[in-house]
């Protein structure tokens, strides 16, 4: 969910900024941050997946564990929350300064993304 949420969250925002399409941009980054947020709401439920201890004879099973932490969520969803809302820290009429504030927030999630990922890998998790 998150990474066709991402796309549309950046596609949505940019027909906002460059076009006269002001509805369109609106409901395709809103859509996008629906799926984003959805997205980050699931990695916060708790996965498991029982695999066999180191050797694979037998032995005894291993359950692994992997959560992402409460902070990290409220802060991936503040950055969507952040991206799609009209109200910014520095308007975006003021080109380029005014975007680079909603820029550097989608960075960062797309960043924080890749992490969780990359841990949720690591860690041997299927999704349930």
């Amino acid at each position: 969910m998150v990474w066709l949420g991402l796309p549309l969250l950046v596609a949505g925002t940019l027909v906002l900024v460059a076009t006269d399409h002001a509805l369109a941009g609106a409901a395709i980054a809103i859509a996008g941050g629906v799926l984003v947020i959805a997205g980050v709401l699931r990695l916060r439920r708790a996965a498991r997946r029982t695999r066999t201890a180191p050797g694979g004879r037998g032995g005894t099973a291993v359950d692994a564990y992997y959560r992402t932490s409460t902070g990290k969520v409220i802060a991936m969803i503040a950055a969507v929350v952040y991206i799609i809302s009209p109200i910014d820290l520095i308007p975006d009429p003021l080109l380029p300064f005014g975007i680079v504030d909603d820029a550097t927030a989608l960075g960062w999630l797309a960043i924080a993304f890749g992490q969780e990922y990359g841990r949720r890998r690591r860690a041997g998790v299927s999704r349930d």
